[in-house]
Formats: structure tokens, sequence, C-alpha cells
């Protein structure tokens, strides 16, 4: 049996997942952890993480892998997506993560990381042969994955993140009717695009994954029941109440946001888009 610790270098968050390996290939998550670093604050426009995100960065990872070591954990792996894979300065970032704690951190591609998402979805939900979509909401990119229970048909890694949106389109909150106009062109644009290239046309469902999709539901759940969601995995929420908190956030204020109901305070900027 082995053990392995998994870090996820995002754009919003870094994660880690302590497992252990049964010798069937299984394996069973023993602990998780995360922070939300917000790696690609400014990111996006600068083309450069921030030296304030680098030392965050760089803070978060070096005790996540104190800690897998202490808990005996030698084989850990780590990738970065994109905000480390777009900033010209990612690489220097990968070199000091190397340099402080010994970790080489592999950077993949949109393509590697929506197989990845999709290997994740194909374990977690019961699929049929029917073809489902699944869409990661992540800080930086949007993977769209198109699949059944045997495999992967279609897939598009957009750059459509959420902390990329609100650093691109939103220059104020709440924004101003130019600013929703472009940010929605943009984002309907993309979509459009994406979803043409894809051979098949109908899906069955749609499976959202992400921290980003997982803080959308908790918001739904507290405001359809007024009780927390007792657990966000295989959580279904209808596109109706999407529209909702859709309307609530879009001409809300910061202060108005920080008052709806299981909504994230550090996702207040980034929940809209």
């Amino acid at each position: 049996m082995a053990k392995i610790a998994v870090i996820d270098i995002g754009t919003n968050s870094i994660h880690m997942v302590l497992a252990e390996i049964q010798p069937d290939a299984s394996y069973k998550i023993l602990d998780r952890f995360k922070d939300m670093t917000r790696l690609g604050n400014g990111a996006f426009t600068t083309h450069r993480l921030s030296d304030e995100a680098i030392t965050r960065g760089l803070d978060v990872i070096r005790n996540l892998v104190t800690l897998a070591k202490n808990k005996g954990y030698d084989r850990i792996i780590a990738v970065a997506t994109s905000a480390v894979r777009e900033a010209k300065n990612g690489g220097d970032f990968i070199d000091l993560v190397a340099e402080h704690t010994g970790l080489t951190v592999r950077v993949i591609s949109g393509t590697e990381e929506a197989r990845l998402i999709f290997l994740g979805v194909k374990n977690n939900v019961p699929m049929t042969e029917q073809p489902t979509i699944s869409v990661d909401v992540g800080g930086g990119s949007v993977e769209l994955m198109v699949g059944n229970r045997d495999q992967l048909l279609h897939s598009k890694s957009l750059k459509l993140g959420a902390i990329r949106l609100a650093d691109e389109f939103l220059k104020r909150t709440p924004p101003s009717e130019g600013m929703l106009r472009s940010l929605e062109d943009t984002v309907t644009a993309q979509l459009q695009s994406a979803l043409d290239s894809f051979k098949t046309k109908r899906f069955d469902s749609l499976i959202a994954t992400s921290g980003m999709a997982g803080n959308l539901a908790e918001v739904v759940h507290l405001r359809r029941t007024n009780r927390p969601l007792p657990q966000i995995n295989l959580a279904t929420i209808s596109l109706k109440d999407v529209k909702e908190i859709e309307q609530s956030l879009r001409h809300s204020t910061i202060k108005a946001r920080l008052a709806i109901p299981g909504l994230d305070p550090k996702r207040v900027d980034t929940l809209f888009p």
C-alpha cells in the first residue's frame, strides 16, 4: 500500500489531498487541505504573478509540504495550472518552490487539466453511456468536458476563469452596464465556439465542479431551505436558482454581497463572474 500526497496549485486555491493507494489501484483520501491563496490576483492583466502572491503561494506550499512529510508522506506530486502557466515569471515561481521545498512542480496544459478533471468526475459521479457535459470553473480557466462512463469525448480549456474575468471586465462593483455587456459577450462567444466544435450536441446532464460551483450550490440551498447544504458532492441546483443568484449579485455592492447567507467572503468579487 502506497501513501501519496498531491498538491494542486491553482489560480484561486491551492489544495492538497493525502491518499492511500491499495494494491488494486483503488484509493482512499484520508485528508484534504485547501487555502484560497489567490495566486492569480492581477496576473491576467499584468501577465505576471505579483510579489505578494508569490510570497503567499510559497508560504502555503511550504506549509503543505511540511505537513505531508510530518504525516509520513514522502511521495508528493504537484501540478500548477492557469496562473503559473501563463505568467511570464511562472518559471521563476516554480524554481523558488523547488529551492524552498525540494518539490518539482509540473505545469500542466489546459487539455491535460480537462482530462484529469474528467477522471475525477467519472470516479465520483454515477454515469451512463449517455454523454454528460462537465464544467470546471477555476480562477484562470474554465474546462468544458463531454464524456460518458467509458471515455472523454471532447474537451476545451477556455480563458474564462473568475479571477481573470473580474480583472479584465469588472473594474468596479457594482459593474456598469457596459462592463456587464462586454463580460457577457466574451463568455457567450467563447462558450458558443467551444460547443459548436463538439460533435455531441445533446447532453444527459450538466455537472459543475470546483469551489465556485460548490459555493453557488451552498448559497442556493440556504436560500431555498434556510438550512446549510449537508454535502456538496451530487447536490443539484436549477437553472432558475442560478439566474436568481446572478440577478442579486449583478447590481449589488460588496457590502450587500457579504450579507448573502452562505456566500464565501473570499469569493465576494469572483462568484458573480
